[in-house]
C-alpha cells in the first residue's frame, strides 16, 4: 500500500522554489575571485551573474494549492461534497520557516533535497484539519516534459516521501480524514508531488521561481519504502515519449492502479496535457503477445488536476491471475494497439530507498546505509543479485559493489569513506556518482547513488576570525546573498552580535528549517568549530599571528588594505574638472601619492618575510561599495564618489581617523623617536640608526594597544608579530627575513621614505612610515608638528572645514588659516559607485568603462611584475596609473544613458571570472 491505494485525496496548485542561483556556478565559490554582479540576475547572452534568481531563499512552498478530489475507501473518486476536506487549502508550517530546497553540491544539482517542510490542511475558514511533517526526501525521476522554443527544455519530476508527527484536528468533522487514520499505520501518511512547468525567466517576475504541483496523500503502511513505491515499474519502450510511472496492483479490491502523473507530456510551459484517446491496460502472455484487459478510467475531466494523472482498472478474477505472472503494459486504443508504457522483460523493479549521502571522513557521521528492494511482478525478489558502482568503488569509497536479496526482497547497503584531499579548492571535498542495477546486465542501471564527501579537518585550539572563520562565512555572504537582509556573516561585528542564534542554528538536525546553514554543506567539524570560536571568552578572537604563514596572509591583508583605499580616493579626485578646487586636488593627489607608498611598503615586507605579494587577480581586487579588505572598519562602507564635503567627512576621515594607543596606560600622543635617529640613501637603503632610538621603537610596538579592529591595531598587531617571530627564530639562529633582497622596490622620489626592507629594523621602520603617515598615527599635533607634514585625517578635515589648520596665538591648532575653498559646480556629475556591468551592453559608455577597467587592470598586472622581481619597472607602472587616469576623464563626457543627469565614471573593476 501507498498513495496509490485508498483512501487518497488529491491536491493541485502552485509550489514557489526560491532557490539561491549564484551557488550553481562552482566559479563563484572562490573568494579572492568573486564580484558584486554575481550577485545580479543575469542579463544573458552579456554574462552569467547571478543567473535568475540571485537573491533566493531557498525556500520551497505551496502556493494556492486545494484539495481538488477524494477517493473513498471504496474507492469511489469525487470532487465536491459535506466533507470539509473538499477544497481545503494546503498550507506550509504557520509556526516555523517555510521548508528548504538544497542541492547536494554544485556539481550535483540533479538530487535537489526537501528539508524542514511542514504541510496543512486548512479549511475554507482556516481551521486546521490535518498536519504533518514531510520527511526529507530528494527529486526524482527527473526527464523533458516539454521543450520550450529556443532549447530550453521544461522538466518534470517528483518527490514521493511520507508525512510524520500527524495531528488530525478536522477528523472529529470529516469523515475522510477518519477513514484515512484509521488506514494507515505508525501515524504515517504517503505523499507523492508531481512538479513542472517552472519558470525561470527573470524578465517574467510575476511568476519567476514559480511552477506547477499536483500530489497525492494516502495510507502508508509499516516497513514500505519511504521514498518510492514498493509495486511495479511502468517504463517507456524505445523511441517513446512518456516518462515511467508507478503501478499497483490491489488484489482485494481487484484493481490496477498506475501514476501517469509524471508520465504524459505537455504542450507548453506548465500548460495542459498532450490529447489522449482511451488507453487500456494490457498483459503479456508467454507468448509475447499483448492481451488487453480493462480500460484506464480517470481520464476524463481535468484528471491531471482533479486526481494527479491516477487511473485505474477493474479486473475479473481470471484477469488478476494473469497479471500476477504476466508483464503489464499501458496501450492505445487502435486496431493494433501501441505500447505507450510496459514492464521490463522480467517485471522487475529495483530501488534504493535513500540515494543521497553526505559523509564526513574522521567523524561518526562517515557511514550512510540504505536499504535496496527488489520486486518482480510486484512480490518481493529473493535472490535478486545488485551490481553497485559497475563493481568498482572509486577511492577513497568503500562499499559493497554486489549484494543479493534475501527472501524479504531486500539487501543492506553501507558506503564510507577515506579522506578525500581538497581536489576543487575553493568547494568543501567532492562528489561521486554509483550506478546501481541488476548483477546480470540484464537491464539499465536502475539509480544512481549520489555521495559528497566532505574534506578531513581539524579544529584549531584556539580558532581566530581572520584564519578559520572568515573564510568560510565570507562564502555564504557571497553566494547567499538575502542573508544580508538580516546580518552579514562577513561582518565579524554582526556575526558576534547574533552568535547565540547561530549557534542553535548550528546545532538543529539538517530536518530542520532552521538549520544553519541552510545549504547543509557545513562538516561536523567546521561547525563545531565555529561554536568553539563563539564560545571563546571574553569576546571571539579576531587575528592571531602565531606563524610565519600567519604573518604572511596578514601581510597580504594588509597589502589589500593599502590597495583598497587608492580607487575611492582617485574617484573622488578624477571627478574634479580640471582647473577647478586645485587646493581640494592637490590635497587628495598628494594622499594617493602617499598610500602608493604603503603599498609599496607592504609589497617590501611581504617579499622581505619569504612571500610573494599578490596584486589584483587571482588574489582578492577590492569592489565598491564594499568593506575594507583586512579586519579593519568592519562598519565602513568603502564608496566611489564624486568629490563632496559629505564624502570626505564621511569615508575619507572615517578610513583615516587617527587612533592613539595606550601605553603602559596611558594614552599616548606624540613621536616614538626622532627623525634625526635614521639616515636613509635616496634607494631606501637603511644607512645609518641610533640603536636607543630603535630600542625605543621596537618597545612602543611591543606596549601599544589600539581599540580592535581599527587600522593602527592591525598594523600594531603586524609589527608585534613581526618582533615575536623574528627574537624567536633569531634564539634558533635563524630570521624571519629570508626573502630575495633583489625583490625590493626603491622609489626615489617617494612622498615619505620607501624602506628597503632586510630586518627586524628596517620592517618596524616601514611599518611605522604607514603608521605616522596616515593610518592610525600616534602623533598628536603638538608644537613640533610641521603643517607640511599632517597625517591624511588632518588634511581631509581642512577640506571639510574650508579651512587650514594653524596654530593660533594661543599656541591651539585650529582650522581658522587660509581659505580651502569648494566649488560645487567644478565637480563632474558622475554617479555614485560606477559599476561596468550595469550599462547597456553594446553602447559607447559600457565600451569606454570597459577600456578603462582594461587600463586598470594593465596597473595591476604591471605592479604585479614589480614587486615579483622586477622592481626597475616600477616607472611603467607609475606611467599606466597616468593613463588610466586619462582613460577614466573621457567617461566624464558620456552620460550613464542618453537622458541621464549623471555621467559614467572609473569603476576599478577587474574581472577574474568571465562566464558567458
Amino acid at each position: 500500500m501507498s498513495y496509490l491505494g485508498v483512501p487518497r485525496l488529491h491536491f493541485a496548485g502552485r509550489i514557489q522554489t526560491d532557490v539561491a542561483t549564484v551557488n550553481n556556478l562552482s566559479a563563484y565559490y572562490d573568494n579572492d575571485q568573486f564580484e558584486p554582479r554575481f550577485q545580479r540576475v543575469s542579463n544573458l547572452p552579456d554574462q552569467y551573474n547571478g543567473l535568475w534568481n540571485p537573491r533566493g531563499t531557498e525556500a520551497f512552498r505551496p502556493r494556492g494549492c486545494r484539495v481538488t478530489g477524494i477517493t473513498d475507501q471504496n474507492g469511489v473518486f469525487a470532487t465536491a461534497g459535506d466533507d470539509p476536506v473538499f477544497g481545503a487549502y494546503v498550507l506550509d508550517d504557520d509556526r516555523q520557516p517555510s521548508g528548504k530546497l538544497i542541492d547536494l553540491d554544485p556539481h550535483n544539482q540533479s538530487v535537489p533535497v526537501i528539508y524542514g517542510l511542514v504541510l496543512r490542511l486548512a479549511d475554507t475558514d482556516g481551521a486546521e484539519l490535518l498536519r504533518g511533517s514531510f520527511t526529507p526526501a530528494a527529486l526524482d525521476d527527473f526527464w523533458i516534459r516539454y521543450r520550450v522554443p529556443g532549447g530550453r527544455g521544461d522538466a518534470g519530476a517528483g518527490y514521493q516521501s511520507v508525512l510524520t508527527d500527524l495531528s488530525w484536528p478536522g477528523a472529529d468533522r470529516s469523515p475522510f480524514l477518519r477513514a484515512l487514520r484509521e488506514a494507515t499505520e505508525e501515524n504515517r501518511l504517503s505523499i507523492k508531488l508531481n512538479l513542472d512547468g517552472f519558470e525561470t525567466d527573470p524578465a517574467k517576475t510575476d511568476t519567476v521561481g514559480f511552477g506547477r504541483v499536483t500530489a497525492t496523500i494516502g495510507v502508508h503502511r509499516a516497513g514500505e519504502p519511504r521514498h518510492f513505491v514498493l509495486a511495479r515499474k511502468m517504463r517507456v519502450p524505445p523511441g517513446g515519449l512518456w516518462n515511467q510511472g508507478a503501478c499497483e496492483v490491489d488484489e482485494r479490491a481487484a484493481t490496477v492502479t498506475i501514476d501517469l502523473g509524471n508520465s504524459i507530456p505537455t504542450t507548453s510551459l506548465g500548460g495542459p496535457l498532450i490529447t489522449l484517446g482511451p488507453l487500456r491496460l494490457a498483459v503479456f502472455g508467454e507468448d509475447g503477445q499483448a492481451t488487453v484487459l480493462a480500460p484506464l478510467n480517470g481520464l476524463e475531466g481535468d484528471f491531471y488536476r482533479e486526481r494527479a494523472a491516477l487511473v485505474t482498472a477493474t479486473l475479473t478474477a481470471e484477469q488478476l491471475t494473469a497479471v500476477a505472472t504476466g508483464r503489464l503494459a499501458v496501450v492505445d486504443a487502435t486496431p493494433t494497439p501501441n505500447q505507450i508504457l510496459a514492464e521490463n522483460d522480467d517485471a522487475s523493479f529495483l530501488r534504493a530507498d535513500w540515494r543521497v549521502f553526505r559523509l564526513y571522513p574522521g567523524t561518526d557521521d562517515n557511514r550512510a546505509t540504505t536499504t535496496f528492494h527488489a520486486t518482480r511482478f510486484g512480490r518481493p525478489a529473493e535472490g535478486y543479485s545488485i551490481l553497485v558502482g559497475g563493481g568498482q568503488k572509486p577511492p577513497p569509497l568503500d562499499f559493497p559493489t554486489r549484494l543479493t536479496t534475501g527472501p524479504d526482497g531486500r539487501a543492506e547497503f553501507w558506503i564510507t569513506s577515506g579522506e578525500v584531499g581538497n581536489p576543487r579548492r575553493f568547494i568543501d571535498g567532492a562528489v561521486f556518482a554509483a550506478p546501481y542495477g541488476p548483477a546480470d546486465g540484464r537491464h539499465a542501471h536502475e539509480g544512481l547513488i549520489a555521495v559528497r564527501v566532505f574534506d578531513a579537518y581539524s579544529i584549531p585550539d584556539r580558532p581566530t576570525w581572520v584564519r578559520d572563520v572568515q573564510p568560510i562565512f565570507q562564502q555564504y555572504a557571497n553566494l547567499y546573498p538575502s542573508m544580508r537582509d538580516v546580518f552579514d556573516m562577513a561582518n565579524y561585528r554582526h556575526v558576534v552580535r547574533h552568535s547565540s542564534v547561530i549557534k542553535t542554528a548550528l546545532g538543529l538536525p539538517p530536518e530542520s528549517p532552521h538549520h544553519m546553514p541552510a545549504t547543509r554543506d557545513l562538516s561536523p567539524r567546521k561547525r563545531d568549530m565555529i561554536v568553539k570560536w563563539l564560545d571563546t571568552a571574553p569576546t571571539p578572537p579576531v587575528l592571531e599571528i602565531d606563524t610565519i604563514a600567519d604573518l604572511h596572509a596578514a601581510l597580504q591583508q594588509a597589502l589589500l588594505l593599502e590597495h583598497a583605499v587608492i580607487p575611492t580616493y582617485l574617484a573622488t579626485l578624477m571627478s574634479i574638472k580640471a582647473g577647478h578646487n586645485t587646493e581640494i586636488a592637490d590635497t587628495i593627489s598628494q594622499v594617493v601619492r602617499e598610500e602608493m607608498l604603503h603599498m609599496a611598503l607592504v609589497g617590501n615586507l611581504l617579499n622581505a618575510v619569504g612571500a610573494k605579494p599578490r596584486i589584483g587577480r587571482p588574489a582578492l581586487v577590492p569592489t565598491y561599495p564594499g568593506r575594507l579588505p583586512a579586519p579593519v572598519l568592519p562598519d565602513l562602507t568603502v564608496r566611489l564618489r564624486r568629490m563632496s564635503i559629505e564624502h570626505v567627512r564621511q569615508v575619507f576621515m572615517a578610513i583615516e581617523r587617527p587612533e592613539h594607543p595606550m601605553v603602559d596606560g596611558e594614552r599616548f600622543t606624540g613621536r616614538v623617536f626622532s627623525a634625526d635617529s635614521v639616515k636613509v640613501d635616496s634607494a631606501g637603503v637603511l644607512r645609518s640608526a641610533d640603536s636607543a632610538a630603535m630600542d625605543t621603537l621596537e618597545s612602543w610596538f611591543g606596549r601599544a594597544e589600539y581599540p580592535p579592529m581599527t587600522i593602527g591595531w592591525f598594523y600594531n598587531q603586524l609589527a608585534k608579530a613581526i618582533i615575536r617571530l623574528d627574537r624567536k627564530l633569531s634564539r634558533e639562529g635563524k630570521t624571519l627575513f629570508t626573502g630575495d633582497r633583489a625583490r625590493q622596490v626603491s622609489w626615489s622620489d617617494a612622498p615619505g621614505t620607501l624602506y628597503r626592507v632586510t630586518d627586524r629594523r628596517t620592517a618596524l621602520l616601514a611599518l611605522y612610515e604607514i603608521v605616522e603617515q596616515g593610518e592610525g598615527t600616534p602623533q598628536d599635533l603638538d608644537n613640533d608638528t610641521d603643517p607640511d607634514k599632517l597625517g591624511h585625517y588632518y588634511r581631509f578635515a581642512e577640506i571639510v572645514a574650508g579651512r587650514r589648520l594653524v596654530r593660533n596665538a594661543r599656541g591651539r591648532w585650529v582650522y581658522e588659516g587660509p581659505a580651502v575653498p569648494f566649488d560645487p559646480d567644478g565637480v563632474h556629475p558622475m554617479t555614485d559607485d560606477p559599476d561596468t556591468y550595469r550599462l547597456a551592453a553594446g553602447t559607447v559608455p559600457r565600451r569606454e568603462s570597459m577600456l578603462c577597467d582594461e587600463m586598470y587592470t594593465k596597473v595591476l598586472v604591471s605592479l604585479q611584475r614589480v614587486f615579483d622581481g622586477h622592481p626597475g619597472e616600477l616607472t611603467d607602472a607609475m606611467a599606466l596609473m597616468y593613463s588610466l587616469q586619462i582613460q577614466a576623464r573621457r567617461l566624464f563626457e558620456l552620460p550613464v544613458t542618453p537622458d541621464a543627469a549623471v555621467v559614467v565614471g572609473p569603476a576599478f573593476q577587474s574581472p577574474g571570472v568571465v562566464l558567458g
